[in-house]
């Protein structure tokens, strides 16, 4: 096991990383002090695979437990869902000496840190990510949301976890599209850091495969930038950067997830927001040549063109210039820089936009 750890003053905790190492977690939950009362969310593809293994590893370790399994998908980031969670507590008669362990992917992560920063003012969250993209990007960091009619993950707040604890053999069971999914975050870390980018463009095969030491290995180097950025600003705050660098490829990602009513799940609107913006940033001339060369041609070996046709474009592109004038885009300028641009032409935008095929 590898410990990564994030340094927030009283609200640091470990990211803990290895591969078969899930009957580990109730000895380290022990160790960091959260409480022996916990519920365990999840959703029904994974209580099927992994749930039992889990909550029988938590009992034999001296945990009470109890589990609340919800439905798949992105509608479950809702008020409602947060709410049916919070009841199965208080039906329990949990108190605030009782804790809650997200066990799945980005939606179980939100919904159930969202739920856990409420409950009761605040109870522990312990993060057990199953998916690829969870383990790289939504399980660290803090944020925790629910969506909104009007806009995704409008309510919401920062809620550390006690604990990150990320079992690569998890992603043993995961299907090929969860994996580009899981790819689409991890791409913008190889902009981030440079030797990322040589490591994807080493292991990009393997880490489509689903080999369990590269995917190992890019999972730790993303933690690792990502521990920095939120130790350097948690609640993404400082002008020109900090951390909204990881908002690379996301101002066209989410309005294509979000026009596309989700048929287009997170990860996969990052994969195309990210070769979206990257033509933006090279024809406002932005971004170094050589360096933009390197990551487009990274971005051509991921093996995922959706058919976006239904999607209506002007109505797209509108959105994505409205984002781009209130909050900008996040550019690259090299390897290893990225700069919020606010100046950006709308006609140059629209221009890509319109010629812009997956």
């Amino acid at each position: 096991m590898k410990t990564i750890r994030i340094h927030l003053g009283e609200r640091s905790h470990p990211i803990i990383l290895g591969t078969g190492i899930l009957e580990a977690l109730p000895g380290l939950a022990r160790r960091l002090g959260v409480p022996r009362q916990v519920a365990v969310v999840t959703d029904t593809r994974v209580a099927a695979l992994h749930l039992g293994r889990l909550s029988a590893a938590l009992r034999k370790g001296g945990f009470q437990v109890i589990e609340i399994v919800i439905p798949r998908g992105e509608r479950q980031k809702s008020l409602a869902r947060a709410n049916s969670i919070i009841t199965r507590l208080l039906e329990a008669r949990y108190s605030r000496r009782s804790a809650i362990i997200a066990f799945g992917g980005g939606v179980v992560g939100d919904v159930s840190g969202f739920a856990a920063a409420t409950f009761r003012r605040g109870v522990p969250l312990v993060q057990v990510p199953t998916t690829l993209l969870a383990q790289v990007e939504s399980a660290i960091g803090g944020k925790t949301a629910v969506n909104h009619p009007l806009s995704k993950n409008a309510i919401g707040a920062y809620h550390q976890p006690s604990l990150v604890f990320s079992d690569a053999a998890l992603l043993a069971t995961l299907p090929r599209r969860e994996i580009i999914c899981g790819v689409g975050e991890i791409l913008k870390y190889g902009m981030l850091d440079r030797g990322i980018l040589a490591y994807l463009h080493r292991h990009i095969d393997e880490i489509l495969a689903g080999e369990p030491a590269a995917l190992e290995g890019i999972i730790r180097r993303c933690n690792v930038v990502k521990a920095k950025l939120v130790r350097d600003d948690e609640r993404e705050e400082r002008p020109g950067g900090g951390r909204a660098v990881l908002n690379l490829g996301h101002t066209v990602g989410h309005a294509l997830e979000d026009l596309s009513r989700y048929r287009l799940r997170h990860g996969e609107a990052v994969v195309l927001g990210l070769r979206w913006e990257l033509r933006i940033a090279m024809a406002a001339g932005r971004v170094e040549r050589a360096d933009a060369a390197l990551f487009e041609d990274l971005l051509r070996r991921i093996p995922y063109h959706p058919a976006i046709g239904y999607i209506p474009r002007d109505r797209l592109i509108e959105r994505i210039v409205a984002q781009a004038a209130s909050a900008g885009f996040i550019i690259p300028r090299k390897i290893g820089s990225v700069t919020v641009a606010r100046d950006i032409p709308p006609a140059l935008i629209r221009r890509i936009s319109r010629a812009f095929r997956p």
